[in-house]
């Protein structure tokens, strides 16, 4: 009867395992496509990024032979150690937005009449 009884319990708990490791399986296997989906995007982009440089390098060459000085070429040289200057506009900080002039802060009061420091304290509390 014991024996019985350690069976259940051996059964439950391997279904139990079981349903964890599914889970854990699970989770993984979307952690996997992702970084491969990241991977293969990634390789693809540098691919095309050589091809578009090559293109670029060839023209620039072609543009000399046709007259055109490095100075006249300049702006379209491709410089990779420099970072691009055409990145996401950001947005000012909260702190900042809080300091221009026009914004009640936290810390100011509504009303502009002068108050004693004793009732504006307790007016906080």
């Amino acid at each position: 009867m014991e024996n019985q009884s350690l069976e259940t319990e051996f059964a439950a708990l391997d279904e139990q395992i079981r349903r964890e490791a599914e889970k854990k399986m699970q989770a993984i296997r979307v952690v996997a496509t992702a970084h491969k989906t990241l991977a293969d995007t990634r390789e693809e982009f540098a691919r095309t990024d050589a091809a578009n440089k090559k293109v670029l390098t060839d023209a620039i060459a072609e543009a000399r032979s046709a007259g055109f000085t490095d100075a006249d070429l300049k702006r379209w040289q491709a410089d990779d150690s420099q970072p691009n200057r055409r990145g996401p506009q950001r947005r000012p900080r909260k702190a900042a937005q809080k300091d221009q002039p026009g914004t009640p802060t936290a810390t100011a009061s509504t009303d502009s009449a002068p108050r004693p420091a004793d009732e504006s304290l307790a007016a906080s509390a």
